[in-house]
């Protein structure tokens, strides 16, 4: 497996565990203020992660096409 297979797959599981979050808080399965608060959280951790790895993935496509 290479690094662009590997981004991929995390950036994937990423998505599927902010899709999770969505889905409970969409099923109104949050308890209180402080799970929503965390699970607010969580979710727009998991999307700044995915940003990076699509920053990373760039980066290194542009660095292959100059290559």
């Amino acid at each position: 497996m290479n690094t662009l297979e590997l981004l991929g797959k995390i950036k994937t599981d990423l998505q599927s565990r902010r899709q999770a979050i969505a889905e409970k808080m969409i099923s109104g399965r949050i308890s209180d203020i402080a799970s929503y608060q965390k699970d607010v959280g969580l979710a727009q951790g998991l999307d700044i992660a995915c940003t990076i790895i699509d920053e990373t993935l760039q980066k290194i496509n542009e660095e292959d096409v100059d290559t």
